[in-house]
Parts: C-alpha cells; sequence; structure tokens
C-alpha cells in the first residue's frame, strides 16, 4: 500500500484534495493510504510517507522539505497551481504514483549497479588494465590492415560470380602471392609488434626490443633439416610469436632498468650505443631461446598449441563461443571496452579463419566457423548487437531524449561503433538492458555456430574483414557472397530489434514520464511565479 503525505500552511485545504484522490482511489481500486498536514508537522510525519507533495502555497517550504525527505530516500513533488486550483484529484494522484514507480525502480537500479561496482568492477578493471594484455591487443591490432589486404587477395579469386572469377583467373598467382607474404608471415609481424609496444609499455629502447624479438623468433623456427621453418610464420607460430616477443620485452628492459650492459663513452652515437648497451640482453634471449628449440630441440608451436587447446577449443564449440560474446558484453556493461576479452580469443580466432582459407585453397571446404568475421557478424551495431536498440530508439521511442539519441547514435552504429549509445542510455550498470546487452549476444553466437555446423549457413571463408563492416554487408564479405549467411545477417537485425523490444518499452516509458513530470514541474513553477 502507498502512503501520500500531503503538505499545505496547516493542512485543511488540502484535505479537499486529500478526499478527491481518496474518491479516485476508491473508484480505481488502487490501495493507497492518503493524508494531509502542516507544513510544521512534516518532521513528525515524513519517515511514514513513500512520497511527499507540497502544495503551492509551500513552495517557499520546498527546499526545507527536500532537506528531511532526502535522507528517509523520499521522494518530493510539488503540486501544479492549477491542478490545486481545480482540486484535481485524479490528477495528482496519478502523478504521485508515477514518482513512486519511478523513485523505487532508480533505488533499485542503484542497488545492482552497487553490487556491480563494489563486487565486478573492481576486477574488470584489474583485468582491462593489463600491462601484458595491452601489449597484445596492440601488437595484433598493428597487423590488421595486413591481414585485411590478405583476405581481400582470398575473397576476389572466390567470389562466387563466374564472370568475377574469370576476370581475376590471371592474377590469381600474384593474389595468392599478396596473401603468404601478409597473412602467410602474421607470427612474424606480431613478434616484432610484441617487442615495440612492449618496450613502450616498459619504457625500453623499441628497436632494439623490436629487433631481437623478431630474430629470437626466427630461432625458435629452425629446424635442422631445413633451416628456418617458414611454415612457422603463420598462425602455428603465432602464440609463439606472441611468447617471445613478451619475454624478450622484459629481459630487455630489466637488463635497461638495472643498468646492466656494456656501457660506451659520451662521446658515441647514440644508435652505436644502444647496439652495445643491449649486446649482453639480447645474447641472454638467443642462448634462452636457442637451447629450448635447438640444443633441446623443443617445438614451442607444439607445445604453445597443446598449452592453449583448452581455450581454442571451447571457443570452436557453439556453448564456447556464446559465453565469449556474453563475457564481452558483461564487460562493456561494467564501462570496459570488450577489447579487454576479445584480445584473449583474437589470435585464436584468427587462426580458424586462415585454416578455413588454406582449406579452401587446398580445394576443400571451411573448417570453422568462429572467426574474427563471425564476431563482427554478431556484433551488429557493437558489442552486445545493439543495432536493434538503436532503430528502436530512432524510429519508435516517445521521450524525445531517446529519439535524439538514436538519431544521433545510428550512424556510427551502422559501423560498429556504439559508444554513444552504450553511455548515452545509459546501458552501463542499468539493470533495465542487462539481460539483451549480455544476454543476446550469446545468444547470436551459439545459434551461428549450431546454423554452420548443421549447414544451414555457411562458414565464413575469409580470415579477417574490417571491425567497421556494417551488418548484412558482413555475412555477403565473409562467406565470399554466400546468399544463406547474408540472410542470416539479415535476421541477425531484425532479432536484435525483437530481444531489445520490451526492455527498450521500459526504459523509454520511464524517460518519457520523466520528461512529463520535469515540465509539469517547470510549468508550475512558472505559473507560481
Amino acid at each position: 500500500m502507498k502512503k501520500i503525505l500531503l503538505c499545505c500552511s496547516a493542512g485543511m485545504s488540502s484535505s479537499i484534495l486529500v478526499q478527491n484522490m481518496r474518491q479516485v482511489a476508491e473508484e480505481l481500486d488502487i490501495e493507497c493510504a492518503i493524508a494531509s498536514v502542516g507544513a510544521f508537522q512534516i518532521e513528525q510525519y515524513a519517515a511514514k510517507a513513500d512520497i511527499i507533495l507540497i502544495a503551492p502555497q509551500c513552495t517557499h517550504e520546498f527546499e526545507r522539505i527536500i532537506s528531511i525527505a532526502k535522507p528517509l530516500s523520499i521522494p518530493v513533488l510539488l503540486i501544479g497551481h492549477k491542478e490545486y486550483g481545480k482540486m484535481n484529484g485524479k490528477s495528482v494522484l496519478f502523478r504521485a504514483l508515477k514518482k513512486i514507480e519511478l523513485e523505487q525502480e532508480e533505488m533499485k537500479m542503484d542497488r545492482i549497479s552497487g553490487f556491480i561496482e563494489q563486487k565486478i568492477m573492481p576486477y574488470a578493471l584489474k583485468f582491462g588494465s593489463n600491462r601484458t594484455l595491452t601489449i597484445i591487443r596492440n601488437a595484433m591490432c598493428s597487423a590488421m590492415a595486413l591481414l585485411i589486404i590478405g583476405s581481400i587477395t582470398i575473397l576476389l579469386p572466390e567470389l562466387p560470380f563466374e564472370p568475377l572469377q574469370k576476370f581475376f583467373e590471371p592474377a590469381a598467382p600474384f593474389l595468392y602471392a599478396v596473401n603468404a607474404c601478409t597473412t602467410g608471415i602474421l607470427a612474424l609481424f606480431v613478434a616484432g609488434a610484441t617487442g615495440y609496444f612492449g618496450a613502450e609499455a616498459y619504457q625500453a629502447n623499441k628497436w632494439t626490443n623490436t629487433v631481437t624479438s623478431i630474430g629470437a623468433f626466427c630461432l625458435t623456427q629452425y629446424n635442422p633439416e631445413v633451416g628456418i621453418d617458414v611454415a612457422g610464420f603463420g598462425t602455428s607460430g603465432l602464440l609463439t610469436s606472441i611468447v617471445v616477443g613478451l619475454v624478450t620485452v622484459r629481459i630487455l628492459s630489466l637488463f635497461e632498468l638495472k643498468g646492466w650492459g656494456i656501457k660506451m663513452p659520451d662521446g658515441v652515437p647514440p644508435a652505436v650505443s644502444d647496439s652495445f648497451s643491449s649486446l649482453i640482453p639480447a645474447s641472454v634471449v638467443f642462448i634462452i631461446f636457442g637451447v629450448i628449440a635447438v640444443v633441446l630441440g623443443f617445438n614451442l608451436n607444439t607445445f604453445m598449441s597443446t598449452l592453449m587447446s583448452p581455450v581454442s577449443n571451447l571457443l570452436k564449440t557453439p556453448w564456447g563461443y556464446a559465453l565469449y560474446h556474453s563475457l564481452m558484453g558483461l564487460v562493456f556493461f561494467c564501462g570496459i571496452n570488450s577489447a579487454v576479452v576479445c584480445d584473449v580469443a583474437y589470435p585464436f580466432l584468427l587462426a580458424n579463419g586462415i585454416a578455413n582459407e588454406k582449406a579452401i585453397r587446398a580445394g576443400g571446404a571451411a573448417i570453422y566457423g568462429a572467426t574474427y568475421g563471425t564476431d563482427v557478424l554478431i556484433w551488429a551495431g557493437g558489442t552486445g548487437a545493439t543495432i536493434g536498440l538503436m532503430i528502436l530508439m530512432s524510429f519508435v521511442a516517445k521521450s524525445k531524449y531517446f529519439k535524439t539519441l538514436g538519431r544521433m547514435s545510428i550512424g556510427p552504429g551502422i559501423f560498429n561503433i556504439n559508444e554513444p549509445i552504450i553511455f548515452g542510455t545509459p546501458i552501463c550498470f542499468n539493470p533495465i538492458f542487462l539481460f539483451p546487452f549480455v544476454v543476446l549476444p550469446g545468444i547470436l553466437a551459439g545459434s551461428t555456430i549450431l546454423l554452420m555446423e548443421t549447414g544451414i549457413i555457411a562458414m565464413p571463408t575469409v580470415s579477417m574483414v574490417p571491425w567497421t563492416t556494417p551488418p548484412i554487408l558482413i555475412g555477403f564479405l565473409m562467406t565470399s557472397g554466400a546468399l544463406s549467411t547474408t540472410i542470416w545477417s539479415v535476421l541477425v537485425i531484425v532479432i536484435s530489434v525483437i530481444v531489445y523490444y520490451p526492455f527498450f518499452r521500459v526504459a523509454d516509458k520511464q524517460q518519457y514520464e520523466k520528461e512529463l513530470s520535469e515540465s509539469q514541474e517547470v510549468l508550475s513553477e512558472e505559473i507560481i511565479e
């Protein structure tokens, strides 16, 4: 039962309004207790109320009553001049009940947000600011342009349109050569990039770390029978290249920090001095990886693949891939960019995509559904598949705020940039959107893999597409033009709209009522003035 307390000068004139409100409540079978008191009695009765209504003649008491009600978490509402003059019990009652409902919902949201901030946020922040993960993320992103070029060279000869295939047929050897020199030596790029960005993170010499990481990685690919085995320069050596780069950076930065190394006189050029100062730590790096790979004959590529196989195998399953996408949504729900999760999975998903490309070039079929291209298909407007929410805000919203936000966000959202909608709605820490934002991507991800594995839609044939590829177009590009996956990318948008709709309606209703309430309060104040 809701308890409504009216406050006027002496509690006399408001008794008429109370009577009208009680009559309306009785007619509509609304359970509530309504009473009126004088402003001087407010301290005595405030704690027993769910809301305090202030008559226009007590506007001068507004700040004092607010100071009493705020510590008790009780909302205060100023009755409009016209409402009070007409003793409009129905209007005042409905406004009071809506205000109570909104206040309780905000308190509920505050409790959930508080739990997230206290229990989940510290771990998410720690994970998101991890220096090692930052180095890996930057290293992988630095190679993205080359990977896109490599993927385009696979896409063009494989387009499912015979005239185009014939057109690109003479250029196929050239295109495949470009692919071999981009995607085919990915691990070599990443080894150098890990050394570079690692040196940046540890404030060490970038060039020294870069070349040492590349050299040490090449050493791990040495085979006594064939020399350096360039087959390991592709995705099979990707995990090894990351480890080699990280270890190299740690050793070189430690020597630099401690001042261990050959000291050259002040007059020696910096380039020469740096080369000599890194001579000892670089030698240590080469000795470590030389002993492991050459002396002991230990295959680091195989070891790393075996060590990380649980993660790799998990991502290949529908439920594991679904969990990965839901985890991205949960991290962003806590206000941290989902890249911290995506970066962990990125090497494995990229390896799956490149394996698909190799299988197709060999005359076979794609093997894996979980690739980076599939990620982009699931994102559909950005992490959380928010394209549906943007569409609803733009074309269905009643509230001015959501309509404006939707139309402002849908442009970037087409290219999977959805920070405006995430922080503007807000989605972060907002319990209303917890389910669609976290669970929907998981459902879409798991369903996509199942549809691919059962042959209902086509597997991805291109390892790398830009993450800004728009919805619908992604289904076409990632499968070299397969109609089935293109149709599924359309359905992803439709599903996003359907799933977000009930949650959007709740949020839009609250925002719309808030805007009405604020406009009425402003109007009341203007009339009083």
